[in-house]
């Protein structure tokens, strides 16, 4: 992630100009759960790193830390980590209260689940006088109390905000709560920074000793059930009986890093697949590959998706809610079914054995991510909605 100048943002231009007159900048608190890499906390990183420093002062809140806490205080983002020792730190909720009454905060926005149920009782107990709230992912688990804590305190929140389409139509259904308590606000990445970038590629491809003619499929996420990398692996396996024309590299950390490790240690599967760790150079890593892949379980609309088709890949994923709203079927890249392996083989292989195909899909996604998924639009629907609703 870049750090962000403090100048004003352009994304205001097309607000009304009653809002900036006579209002003062707006305090607004983000409170999230924690502060690692990952898809929400990145986005909460974009939205408090490019507000209008003109209109909003921006502070976050997480309540436990991590690597992104440090990203916000060099980009001048006001940061306090509560430092939760567990569920029942009842002492960190009262800190949490005391903090928001003493901040003046106009609006709060909470991000996942438990700083929403730390976040909500405590922003009215110090009389902040709106909250939002945004729902990140299609909650497959089973986590009933979630919608349930979503249904008993709806009239502590002015509005849910879901990252897609179909994370608010699945929140919906599970918490029962009417559709018009929900908006849409797509996930936004900054398009340009993922652009194909012909010279790192190069040097990558040299770095990993890739062949010429090899196609390189690149895995990005996380190491963990969610992205379903057992079958990913799976499907590598099942590809590599039958073809030696791909490498594979796999940027990312988690809880099942020694599932990869032992696929590696089998045969001389560490020769064609490299497992990278976490990596800060997502556009290199997607600017070296030719192809993109995303198993997942689950999700809300993931990111990685988006930067991929801002790379100019093609992107195999599963149907599920929100990556199906990323991928454009058949146009930017090719939808499966979760769970399928003979599908995700299937896919893949007629990525490989078709360069033009892959071209084509890059090119339609490129157009795609710049229409739909900008952070130029994103943080301007947040905007909108912050003023929108203080205003109300």
């Amino acid at each position: 992630m870049q750090n962000r100048s403090c100048k004003p943002s352009p994304f205001a231009t097309n607000l009304p100009a009653r809002y900036s007159v006579g209002m003062g900048r707006l305090r607004i608190c983000q409170i999230i759960t924690e502060l690692r890499p990952a898809g929400a906390e990145r986005a909460v990183y974009e939205l408090s790193t490019r507000l209008d420093r003109g209109l909003f002062d921006a502070h976050v809140v997480a309540l436990r830390g991590g690597e992104v806490a440090g990203w916000l205080q060099r980009a001048g983002v006001s940061v306090t980590v509560l430092g939760v020792r567990g569920k029942w730190d009842m002492g960190k909720f009262f800190q949490l209260a005391a903090l928001l009454r003493q901040g003046g905060f106009d609006l709060v926005h909470t991000h996942l689940f438990h700083a929403d149920l730390a976040g909500r009782p405590a922003a009215r107990r110090a009389g902040v006088p709106h909250l939002v709230h945004t729902e990140h992912i299609a909650e497959m688990r089973f986590r009933p109390w979630q919608f349930a804590w979503a249904r008993l305190s709806d009239r502590w929140c002015d509005k849910i905000i879901c990252c897609s389409a179909g994370v608010r139509d699945h929140h919906a259904r599970k918490s029962r709560l009417d559709r018009s308590r929900y908006t849409v606000i797509y996930n936004g990445i900054d398009v340009p920074a993922y652009a194909r970038n012909q010279d790192r590629r190069a040097q990558l491809r040299r770095d990993w000793q890739i062949p010429p003619g090899q196609a390189v499929l690149a895995w990005v996420a996380r190491l963990d059930r969610q992205k379903n990398v057992e079958l990913f692996l799976s499907a590598l396996a099942q590809l590599r009986r039958g073809r030696q024309d791909f490498r594979v590299v796999m940027a990312g950390e988690g809880r099942q890093r020694p599932r990869v490790e032992a696929f590696l240690a089998r045969g001389d599967n560490a020769r064609w697949v490299r497992l990278l760790g976490y990596t800060q150079d997502v556009p290199g890593v997607l600017s070296a590959a030719d192809l993109f892949v995303l198993p997942s379980r689950w999700e809300g609309l993931p990111l990685v998706a988006a930067e991929a088709m801002a790379a100019g890949l093609a992107v195999v994923g599963t149907r599920v809610p929100g990556l199906a709203e990323a991928v454009d079927d058949g146009r930017t890249g090719i939808l499966v079914e979760s769970e399928n392996l003979d599908q995700l083989v299937g896919a893949v292989a007629r990525l490989l054995d078709d360069a033009p195909l892959r071209d084509a899909l890059g090119r339609a996604g490129l157009r795609r991510v710049n229409d739909m998924f900008s952070i130029q639009a994103n943080v301007q629907a947040h905007q909108q909605l912050y003023l929108e609703t203080v205003n109300r």
